[in-house]
């Protein structure tokens, strides 16, 4: 299986109003057509033009709308023109009138209702988006404030963990020992990771695109997890790779560090292997693993905030559930897009593309 995560660009609104215009179009040219054949009083040609300038409220804009309204007027008058002559004359013009009344009151009076509602959702909408935003930041930066001290007393608890597992010989002294150091280890990691997902939400972070050598940051990696691999009886394999990417080397870092971090984290047999292949519109980067696969049914929902995968028959306790929604955020800031192929029991493939100088 295989999705994407993508941004596509938003150009919705005016597509719509391509399709209301058309279709406003399309009546107003029928009714027309009908007015001048079949209706030399024009009354019921009115109506239907009204009908035109109801639907053109849809539009984005009040001055598509009242432009809407002044080409079916042009019509309303045309009509009149070319019509056969029927019936009392000022009687027939009376009803043309009346058309062109109706239209206008429901361009400008209806138009103003539903433009002014809109304006209200619309600031509302935007105030309201605004107060999120800043409660996002004033989160972020109480966690910054807080972090250090926390930093320091992990730190603190971690030396004196550390220093207690030496002294105490004792075999159930030295498992709670054990625990002690793993639940503070457990503790820190999860600290940094919400940290650094929160900065990433915080809308603070502005890439600052250098020319990275990837190999550098494959080496970092590859000095980081390789003893963790190697305790698991896993292959960690990185790609001898030459390429130049432009992109932010923090960023890019902390993208692959999480990916590879999950991969070892959900492979208990076989190998983790980090590649990177050039294509056309830049350098694909690809981490793929032997683990648990993620099944179909999660796939839209692995990138979530503190989401685990379901289909993990064994509690990793290591586990945060922040790793892809730091992968997924970084990429975005990166203008890229993650990708992902997985079968349950048989793995996962994760993959981007960045830029290449």
């Amino acid at each position: 299986m295989k999705q994407g995560q993508d941004d596509k660009p938003r150009g919705l609104a005016t597509r719509a109003d391509l399709r209301i215009v058309l279709v406003c179009t399309v009546l107003a040219i029928g009714i027309f057509h009908v007015d001048v054949k079949s209706l030399p009083l024009g009354v019921a040609a009115g109506v239907a033009y009204v009908g035109v300038v109801l639907i053109s409220l849809w539009l984005s804009q009040w001055r598509l709308s009242l432009l809407i309204a002044g080409g079916v007027s042009a019509l309303t008058i045309l009509g009149f023109l070319l019509s056969e002559p029927a019936g009392i004359a000022w009687m027939v013009i009376t009803n043309r009138l009346l058309a062109l009344s109706a239209i206008w009151l429901t361009a400008i009076v209806g138009g103003w209702l539903v433009f002014s509602r809109r304006k209200k959702l619309v600031g509302a909408l935007n105030r309201a988006e605004k107060e999120v935003d800043q409660a996002r930041k004033a989160k972020f930066r109480f966690l910054d404030a807080t972090s250090n001290e926390m930093r320091q007393h992990l730190q603190t608890l971690s030396l004196l963990s550390a220093a207690m597992s030496k002294t105490v010989t004792e075999p159930k002294a030295q498992e709670i020992s054990t625990k002690q150091v793993d639940a503070v280890a457990h503790l820190a990691g999860l600290l940094n990771s919400i940290l650094e997902f929160c900065e990433l939400e915080s809308g603070d972070v502005k890439p600052k695109i250098t020319e990275v050598p990837v190999q550098d940051i494959f080496q970092q990696l590859q000095d980081e997890f390789g003893s963790q691999a190697q305790t698991k009886g896993l292959r960690l394999r990185f790609g001898t790779q030459a390429e130049i990417v432009s992109s932010d080397g923090k960023l890019l870092t902390q993208i692959l560090r999480s990916l590879v971090s999950n991969a070892i984290r959900y492979t208990d047999q076989g190998e983790v292997d980090v590649s990177c292949q050039r294509e056309s519109n830049g350098l694909r980067i690809t981490v793929r693993d032997s683990g648990i696969g993620i099944a179909p049914d999660e796939m839209a929902t692995i990138f979530d905030e503190f989401y685990r995968v379901n289909s993990d028959p064994v509690d990793r306790g290591s586990g945060r559930g922040l790793g892809l929604s730091i992968v997924n955020r970084g990429l975005e800031l990166l203008q890229s897009r993650i990708e992902v192929e997985s079968e349950l029991g048989k793995g996962s493939t994760f993959s981007f593309v960045i830029p290449v100088r």
